[in-house]
């Protein structure tokens, strides 16, 4: 998993990403008036880029996909839930090299409330998968 400015990922299972591999969102001064809810110090830009692999077994099986934002008390400010698919191989691989499935998922616009660290939690069909930090900076 990695943050990223933008991302894609077309139909050749390669991943187009720029500005990857930040993790702090530093705030330079208050968000202007009617730019996002009271109580609210920034709101996320970017895209959460995510590789899996799966076992050769599972391709053409989709799974439950749970994303989960927090605070660093613990409090969930964002969830995402969708499914994800084990995508079949090429024809010419071997049957049993594993399957690589990537997910983008836009954070644009997810407000964050407070200063501080915050943390994103994957699961894959219930089964923690890892966890990516990252924070937000009063820079002002």
């Amino acid at each position: 998993m990695l943050l990223a400015n933008h991302a894609e990922s077309p139909p050749n299972g390669l991943l187009y990403v720029s500005g990857a591999g930040w993790d702090t969102i530093n705030v330079q001064g208050p968000l202007p008036p009617g730019a996002a809810p009271d109580g609210v110090v920034a709101v996320a830009q970017g895209h959460l880029v995510v590789r899996l692999s799966f076992h050769h077994t599972e391709a053409g099986t989709d799974f439950p996909l749970e994303i989960t934002v927090i605070d660093e008390d613990g409090a969930e400010i964002a969830r995402i839930q969708g499914t994800v698919t084990a995508e079949r191989q090429d024809e010419d691989a071997p049957p049993t090299w594993s399957r690589a499935t990537n997910v983008i998922l836009p954070l644009t616009g997810m407000p964050l409330p407070r200063f501080g660290e915050y943390r994103i939690h994957l699961r894959v069909n219930g089964e923690h998968k890892g966890d990516l930090p990252f924070r937000v900076l009063r820079r002002y």
